[in-house]
């Protein structure tokens, strides 16, 4: 469905699969494919569900930006320094091809990762609580984190995403809408 040309993407329609390095489960909710490049996509965004400390699969030339949406937060160990992962909805960005894993805090997690080709593609990756206008050109990903946000004329359930082009409004006054404006890198 679209509306205010956005397309509304369920996530009961998001494509489950096994990460790359076979060791845990995810929902890839949508990607711009490239041929051309080696990892086979300018820009990827998908969810992941980390039921136990884990190596994370590794991504050659690819920046990705890691956002805990469920669970009691986790540690981001890259061997030289940690990172500590303990609220939700604020979004960690790191090279992808930089070894790491993660050591749970208290009990599972859900992430939301955004993957996005180094040199081709990159984002401004907003936590959006309020209301206003996203202003751009190019595409903007979003992903209802919680409550019923609304970007254009088009309401989200909480887990469901959306892609568009250009400015856009949003609402999401008693929600929390995640919104990644994509650029040309």
């Amino acid at each position: 469905m679209s509306d205010g040309g956005f397309r509304r993407l369920k996530a009961a329609d998001f494509k489950e699969g096994r990460w790359r390095n076979g060791l845990g489960v995810s929902w890839e909710v949508a990607e711009e494919p490239a041929a051309g490049l080696a990892c086979g996509f300018r820009w990827r965004l998908a969810t992941a569900l980390i039921s136990r400390d884990v190596p994370f699969s590794l991504y050659p030339e690819v920046d990705r930006v890691f956002t805990l949406i469920e669970g009691n937060g986790l540690t981001l160990d890259f061997g030289d320094r940690n990172v500590d992962v303990a609220s939700r909805f604020v979004p960690v960005r790191f090279p992808g091809d930089r070894p790491l894993s993660c050591r749970l805090v208290d009990g599972p997690c859900r992430a939301l990762n955004l993957f996005l080709a180094r040199g081709h593609c990159d984002a401004d990756v907003r936590v959006l609580r309020d209301h206003g206008q996203l202003a751009t050109s190019g595409p903007v990903l979003s992903f209802a984190l919680s409550g019923r946000p609304r970007i254009d004329e088009l309401h989200l359930e909480t887990g469901d995403a959306a892609i568009g082009q250009g400015p856009h409004g949003y609402d999401s006054r008693g929600a929390i809408l995640y919104a990644a404006l994509l650029t040309e890198s």
